[in-house]
């Protein structure tokens, strides 16, 4: 969790939050949403680092990293637990029930719930007591995050401050992972995998992603039927689960929307290390670029349906060409 990096990018917000803090008027809850990777859950710590720490929120001394590292008394964090799609009505009577005891150290108590838009209705609503009466006489700060709002009890939403996280540009990620000694087409194609600048340095420097690349860069490349098929046969066994099948489908992508726009300026393409490609690409391929693009989304919505995986890869090659 780079939490250093998040405030950097959604610096308004956290000088939002500040001020808030400064002029005594933080929110006894808050909604932060948006998409995943923005800085939500990064931006949650912040607050609470300002609510503790002596410099304003320096998130360098010795409190802002006992807060960072969750090893701090009065902070409390749930997310969806590994192999859950939910938040779960037990975790929060959970929460609720730890809020119940003193706290040995003084001062605001914080509740970080990461996900609140998968939990039931009935867990939502349980906690609506809970926001408005906390349970001891302590300051209690409650920080929500979602995806979006439309899953979130209306109820919730009108206790709440609302805090929308814009995605940090590309360019500006691409920028800022190119600064950890990632090379630029690498720092673009895990960048287009997430939009945390940390997640993205990860991803760049995985050996599977290595090869990845490599197999993407061969299949644009493909030319005739007798290739496909090879490819086919050469990596049908790699492309086994949904993840690796959405990355080839994602840049694949990306490539094609480029070749419909590599007319105007090579400035407009995401991925202009490729530009060479892109322009023959365009020019071998020039009538078939919107039925390509069409058969692309096509494959994602079938995964949605939890279609084989090895059938979308089968679909892919076959119409390839």
């Amino acid at each position: 969790m780079d939490v250093k990096t998040a405030v950097r990018n959604q610096i308004r917000i956290f000088n939002i939050l500040k001020q808030a803090k400064l002029n005594n008027r933080l929110s006894h809850a808050y909604l932060f949403y948006g998409e995943e990777g923005v800085g939500k859950k990064e931006m949650a710590y912040a607050l609470a680092c300002l609510l503790y720490c002596p410099n304003n929120g320096c998130l360098e001394c010795e409190v802002c990293q006992t807060i960072l590292e969750g090893k701090h008394l009065n902070v409390e964090y749930i997310g969806v637990e590994q192999s859950k799609t939910m938040i779960s009505k037990e975790q929060i009577a959970s929460l609720q029930e730890e809020f119940s005891k003193t706290s040995l150290i003084e001062g605001s108590r914080v509740y970080i719930i990461d996900g609140i838009d998968t939990a039931s209705v009935a867990a939502q609503n349980s906690l609506l007591k809970f926001i408005e009466d906390p349970i001891n006489s302590a300051q209690t700060i409650g920080i929500f995050l979602a995806k979006d709002t439309s899953n979130v009890v209306p109820t919730i939403l009108s206790r709440c401050a609302l805090q929308y996280f814009d995605a940090y540009p590309l360019e500006k990620r691409v920028e800022q992972v190119m600064e950890q000694n990632i090379e630029l087409l690498d720092a673009i194609l895990s960048c287009c995998l997430t939009n945390n600048v940390l997640e993205a340095k990860e991803i760049a420097e995985d050996s599977e992603f290595i090869r990845e690349k490599e197999l993407f860069l061969k299949f644009i490349d493909l030319r005739n039927s007798k290739e496909a098929v090879l490819f086919y046969l050469d990596n049908v066994a790699f492309f086994d689960s949904e993840r690796k099948i959405s990355v080839l489908l994602k840049w694949t992508l990306l490539f094609l929307e480029d070749t419909n726009r590599v007319l105007d300026s090579k400035d407009s393409l995401i991925l202009q290390p490729l530009y060479d490609k892109i322009k023959m690409y365009s020019v071998d391929f020039k009538t078939k670029i919107k039925d390509k693009i069409h058969l692309i989304l096509n494959l994602f919505q079938k995964l949605q349906y939890n279609v084989i995986v090895k059938n979308v890869f089968h679909e892919l090659i076959v119409n390839w060409i």
